[in-house]
């Protein structure tokens, strides 16, 4: 059993300023009276191999609300005393901490770290792939566990390619029910929209959305084309994008949007290329969020 827990002093502090909403469907009136714009972060797994002063220089510059810290991804990520100094320099806050695929007790217990370090309130995690059975039992074992002791932490899965909220006959990764993560594992979902099936998101999803938006931590933010390329720059693809941020905000979605995108080795080489992709995705945001009334 895993005994990693935050201090009494911490938690008491947090109490207030995060409390634990899960669940808060059941009061009709949750999302009035908790709204606030929700911030737009960039997930810093769209820049692997980017040392994190880069990173949060290039989120500052390109008017990013802060950082969601995909710590398998970013070699510095680690150095909790480090990610904190850039935080305060930056003035950039980081909101979300993500683990990896094959998570295991020690990369948990430092996303933990980094949460009490750098006031990050949630963690991300994606789901282990299907024969991965040793993520899966340390997750399956340990996350009630987790969840009991950092109250102020909300723990989201992050819905896998192909993912639904009904059973795949061929499952490649574990959680891939997003129905499952939320009755049996008592998680939020990291909603990854590009992982799901466009006809799905759009006849099935988007006409319940109401129904599983308390239940959402980040939403990941990104287009797909047709041929099945996911994570790509938002835009005129596939994804009914703009419909899907007009409904976030009709129905008064508060936490996160986080742009997570592939971008390729080339573009990555050029700090300014990856400059102005990120500026696209911000405004992008920008003219179909929050200049939409």
């Amino acid at each position: 059993m895993v005994n990693k827990k935050e201090s009494k002093e911490n938690k008491e502090e947090k109490k207030d300023l995060w409390p634990d909403v899960f669940f808060e469907m059941e009061n009709e009136n949750w999302n009035k009276n908790k709204w606030k714009k929700p911030e737009f972060l960039i997930s810093t797994d769209s820049l692997p191999w980017y040392w994190l002063d880069l990173v949060f220089d290039l989120a500052k510059s390109t008017w990013f609300d802060g950082i969601d810290l995909a710590i398998w991804k970013n070699f510095d990520a680690w150095n909790v005393d480090y990610v904190k100094k850039l935080s305060q320099n930056y003035d950039l806050p980081v909101r979300v901490i993500q683990v990896s695929d094959n998570v295991n007790e020690r990369e948990f217990n430092k996303a933990l770290d980094l949460c009490d370090a750098v006031w990050a309130d949630t963690i991300s995690i994606n789901a282990p792939k299907y024969f991965n059975y040793k993520s899966f039992n340390f997750l399956n074992d340990n996350i009630n566990f987790y969840r009991k002791n950092n109250k102020s932490i909300s723990f989201g899965i992050i819905n896998p390619e192909d993912s639904s909220f009904f059973a795949l006959p061929i499952p490649k990764y574990r959680f891939s029910n997003m129905a499952e993560v939320i009755k049996k594992y008592g998680c939020y979902l990291g909603l990854d929209i590009s992982n799901m099936n466009e006809d799905w998101f759009e006849f099935v999803f988007m006409r319940k959305i109401q129904q599983y938006l308390p239940y959402v931590s980040v939403v990941y933010f990104s287009d797909k084309t047709k041929v099945w390329e996911s994570h790509v720059l938002p835009g005129e693809w596939i994804m009914k994008l703009p419909s899907f941020l007009k409904k976030l905000k009709q129905n008064w979605y508060y936490r996160y949007i986080s742009a997570k995108v592939n971008i390729s080795k080339s573009d990555l080489a050029d700090p300014d290329k990856v400059n102005l992709i990120m500026k696209k995705m911000r405004t992008y945001f920008k003219e179909n969020y929050e200049e939409i009334d």
